[in-house]
């Protein structure tokens, strides 16, 4: 009988070490995405670009009645092919967040961005047109009588006290749109497009751009109503004020340098890279082989996919830097000071829907497609819940009717408004940006057009040179 201990068997080192080489390998991208973290400039006193889009021509655009329910009409097979054509005029921007108002027809025009970005749509509260309350469905052509009357106090003459009967008055509209802006920047992003309405557009922009006079504003409403699918710039931040930077390719601050943009294209890309290690990181933490191996192979699409819409971006401005110094855009001559009355001016401002008999399905259609495609997103301690529609699902949807709600003065603030502008100092709107001017013709449904008309046939206190503003900004909606 052998009395020699047995001889233990040796220990299977394998397992050890493979724990070991995954924690190497999470600690490893861990870190890579600190760095990379680290790389983005803190947000402190940062400053933001925005960049307002007006949604497609919707089914209310093509009608006759003042619709600013939520979530709204969709979009008509003319408004789908502007929110197409956005990509084309704007695309090249690599913006760093999609956002849409709680309406279903900028959810639908922001989905073509949302798709070829790869960016999901956010929805968020406070981004809304201005609800036109007792005037709920009357006649578009009534709205410089009505309800276009009482933004253009706000924007004119800071009258923000002014309510519409039954909705806003101009100190709460503000508020919405600043909340919605202060989550965009506490969300980080300082590059994003936010699709929204002309009325909420328009006024937001003149009650905060720093740099725009009395007389720019009366000229932009009277000569650059936004249409369907226009755009406008803004930069800055809620802390430190705003500036207007474009209106729909109207140049008002100079052109951001070179290094400028490669720096807030940088900033964009260090964020997705890190957003992506994160996802790895996530993976590993799992030890599931066939996570890790999804979530690497995702983001190495996804890292491949950024650093080419880095290289497009800053690319596109290389060429367009160079484009002007071969051939430097005219300044545009300097155009005689407005002293049109604001009340008329009101109609080329309103951006207003009309409801069509076929509204409630409309209706119904948009927010079944919202209600299916959403995830919350909140704004601020007193909104609603938002949400963020995926690109894939917003393909799907059926295309929402937007048309924007544009407010005006009363008519004694219009008419102070219009001695006001004679006697404001003169500056051109600015220079027209080569290439960016993407303005469809076929805008002539745009709600604004039946409030321009009507406007320049003869509010209270409209002058001749009202009526000829009124008919101007008709033209163009036409």
């Amino acid at each position: 009988m052998n009395d020699a201990p047995e001889r233990a068997a040796p220990m299977n080192p394998r397992p050890r070490r493979r724990s070991a080489i995954w924690r190497l390998l999470g600690a490893a991208v861990t870190s890579m995405a600190l760095l990379v973290a680290v790389a983005v400039p803190a947000a402190a006193a940062e400053a933001m670009r925005v960049t307002f889009v007006r949604h497609g021509q919707s089914a209310g655009n093509a009608s006759g009645l003042i619709d600013t329910s939520t979530p709204g009409p969709v979009l008509t097979p003319l408004g789908q092919q502007q929110a197409q054509d956005v990509v084309g005029t704007l695309g090249d921007n690599n913006y760093d967040a999609v956002y849409a108002s709680t309406m279903v027809r900028t959810q639908l025009t922001a989905a073509p961005m949302s798709q070829y970005l790869r960016l999901p749509i956010q929805v968020l509260p406070g981004l809304q047109e201005i609800e036109a309350g007792v005037f709920e469905g009357t006649p578009e052509s009534e709205a410089a009588n009505g309800y276009a009357k009482f933004p253009l106090g706000g924007a004119f003459q800071g009258m923000r006290d002014l309510r519409i009967p039954g909705s806003i008055n101009g100190h709460e509209f503000d508020a919405r749109m600043d909340g919605a802006l202060q989550k965009i920047y506490d969300n980080g992003d300082r590059n994003a497009v936010v699709f929204s309405h002309g009325g909420a557009i328009m006024f937001w922009t003149m009650m905060n751009a720093e740099n725009l006079t009395l007389a720019q504003k009366i000229q932009l409403l009277s000569t650059a109503a936004l249409g369907n699918t226009d755009y406008v710039v803004i930069e800055g931040n809620n802390e430190d004020g705003w500036t207007l930077v474009n209106w729909n390719g109207q140049q008002f601050t100079p052109e951001p340098t070179v290094g400028a943009e490669v720096a807030l294209q940088v900033r964009t890309l260090t964020r997705q890279l890190a957003a992506t290690a994160s996802q790895v990181a996530e993976a590993l933490a799992t030890r599931n082989i066939g996570t890790i191996l999804t979530a690497i192979n995702r983001a190495v699409a996804d890292a491949t996919f950024s650093i080419a819409k880095f290289n497009r971006a800053v690319n596109a401005k290389l060429i367009g830097a160079a484009t002007d110094i071969v051939s430097p855009p005219a300044t545009e001559p300097e155009a005689e000071s407005p002293t049109h009355s604001a009340t008329a001016l009101a109609a080329s401002a309103t951006d207003t829907e009309a409801a069509p008999d076929t509204s409630a399905r409309t209706t119904a259609e948009a927010s079944s497609a919202a209600d299916d495609n959403v995830t919350p997103l909140r704004a601020d301690e007193t909104d609603t819940t938002g949400e963020a529609v995926s690109p894939s699902d917003e393909a799907e949807a059926t295309e929402p009717e937007g048309v924007d709600e544009e407010d005006g003065t009363e008519v004694d603030a219009a008419s102070d408004a219009t001695n006001d502008a004679s006697e404001a100092d003169e500056t051109p709107p600015g220079t027209r940006e080569k290439g960016t001017a993407a303005q469809d013709g076929d805008d002539a449904d745009d709600a604004d057009s039946p409030d321009n008309a009507d406007a320049g046939t003869g509010t209270a206190g409209a002058a001749g040179d009202g009526n000829d503003a009124g008919s101007d900004a008709g033209s163009e909606a036409a």
